[in-house]
């Protein structure tokens, strides 16, 4: 008998676009599987479009996305187990392509693949995605997660639950520490095919560059203890590749909104947190627009551009791929 595989859906304020990610998960080709949504707090109609679906609904106080994530599996009583945020979908064969591999991989937890893009409305974004060593891929996960959105991996559910789950801290990087912990041990395996359509929109918590950076450091500093000798240099590099990345993200938002005179709480939390990871970084930007004030000339359109290049990859709901 085929094995039950449980989609676990977390909406927070998402009910515009749960239901296309409810039914992207009824419009599986495997079967048995369950869906639950767990709405975690949410003040729009989440619950009732899930209501309306017919799926399990499970409703909490707002607790956060890795909290959302470990109640949806305390609930689930699938033997493999799939997390599709609730502005994502899937592609009709990713349960059965999922359950393919972890039956053929018998001592592997997890599996990984990839995901198209698509806007606000649905349609499809160019992407690419750049090539990952599948025999390594603990070193890849340390550089980058290149996991867009955690719907795109499959788990085996008992697995998760032994290593504690989703750290609950860590908020939307906390599928990243996850998968660290599993690549540790060579629990995961890579699968190059996409299964998941991931939506890119205004409101994807990557958007907030001083939330990512510390959500990212936070992983990495819980798996400091555990990180191989062998790889203790690929964690040093990773922690400043993030810090560099994220603390640019800052100051191209810092410089946009004080053009536009938008400044408030954010702007202080930015700037402290720049203080204290990059601040060489920082005071290197003061001086450049101090020069700039004072020789009264504007940024050329190169120098903008610096900070308004496209990436080869998104800055997945988690973190940067």
């Amino acid at each position: 008998m085929p094995s039950l595989v449980t989609v676990v859906i977390p909406c927070f304020n998402y009910g515009h676009y749960l239901a296309k990610a409810i039914h992207s998960a009824q419009a599986q080709q495997y079967r048995p599987f369950e869906i639950i949504v767990v709405d975690d707090g949410s003040t729009d109609d989440s619950a009732a479009v899930a209501e309306r679906a017919g799926v399990r609904l499970i409703r909490q106080p707002n607790l956060g996305l890795g909290a959302a994530r470990n109640v949806g599996m305390a609930a689930a009583t699938g033997e493999f187990i799939l997390f599709l945020d609730a502005d994502d979908e899937l592609l009709p064969d990713a349960l059965n392509t999922g359950v393919a591999m972890l039956r053929a991989h018998p001592a592997v937890s997890c599996v990984v693949r990839r995901s198209e893009l698509m806007d606000s409305l649905g349609r499809p974004v160019p992407s690419h995605h750049r090539n990952i060593d599948g025999d390594d891929l603990y070193r890849e996960w340390l550089r980058a997660n290149f996991v867009w959105t955690p719907g795109a991996a499959m788990f085996r559910r008992d697995r998760v639950s032994e290593i504690g789950g989703f750290p609950a801290d860590l908020g939307p990087a906390s599928d990243y520490a996850v998968y660290l912990a599993l690549a540790r041990d060579g629990e995961v395996v890579l699968d190059p095919r996409e299964v998941v359509r991931y939506r890119q929109h205004d409101h994807n918590m990557s958007l907030d560059p001083v939330l990512m950076l510390r959500a990212v450091l936070g992983v990495l500093r819980r798996e400091r203890p555990q990180v191989p000798n062998a790889y203790r240099r690929d964690l040093r590099v990773s922690r400043r590749l993030w810090r560099e990345y994220y603390s640019e993200q800052i100051i191209q938002r810092l410089r946009r909104d004080w053009r536009i005179g938008r400044l408030g709480w954010w702007h202080t939390t930015a700037v402290w947190t720049l203080a204290r990871h990059t601040p060489d970084l920082m005071f290197r930007q003061i001086g450049i627009k101090l020069s700039r004030v004072v020789r009264g000339i504007a940024p050329s359109p190169l120098e903008r551009g610096r900070f308004n290049s496209e990436v080869s990859e998104p800055s997945a709901k988690s973190m940067r791929g």
